[in-house]
């Protein structure tokens, strides 16, 4: 299976972009072999990837049954040319977050470590609304623009995985003035 990676802008402002592949949806009851769900979870388009349908309206899932776009307001709108999600075949292949608030727009105040939380609360909500969580998360790439930055990410990001805790990837990724 190919994998499609975005990366949102990445310069000293942003500090830091996290994405992450192959977070399993839940299986509802299959058999699992190492805490990987064997089988993926159906999902009905029409009520958008929440059980609890007062959720529906935040969230949608959109897309043939072979490969599911997701998306919620409870993280930053995507791009027209992307989306913040795609499930296919169980698993969720999520767009890289950055530390932008889903309410304001903006990037949160603070440093990295302000910034990395909000990409991880904010990929934590695009994968809740493909009906999965960090729990699943299996790999992760994290975008930063200077390496100095490298410590003050892995403290937060330590917080927000149990073990075992997703692989992990260091992008260090410079834009001069783009």
């Amino acid at each position: 299976m190919d994998r499609e990676s975005s990366s949102a802008p990445s310069t000293s402002s942003y500090g830091t972009s996290i994405s992450s592949y192959g977070a399993p949806t839940p299986s509802d009851g299959a058999s699992t072999m190492s805490g990987i769900p064997s089988s993926s979870m159906s999902i009905d388009p029409s009520q958008g990837a929440s059980k609890d349908p007062s959720q529906a309206s935040s969230a949608t899932v959109r897309g043939n049954p072979m490969r599911q776009a997701v998306r919620t307001d409870k993280a930053p709108p995507p791009l027209p040319f992307f989306e913040q999600a795609i499930i296919c075949q169980g698993m969720v292949y999520c767009s890289g977050q950055v530390g932008v608030s889903p309410v304001t727009k903006q990037l949160v105040d603070g440093g990295v470590g302000d910034r990395t939380a909000q990409a991880l609360n904010n990929l934590s909500a695009v994968l809740e609304a493909a009906g999965s969580s960090l729990r699943n998360v299996v790999e992760c790439n994290v975008f930063l623009s200077d390496m100095t930055n490298f410590a003050a990410m892995n403290r937060v990001y330590d917080t927000f995985f149990e073990r075992p805790k997703p692989v992990k990837t260091i992008i260090l990724h410079h834009l001069a003035n783009c």
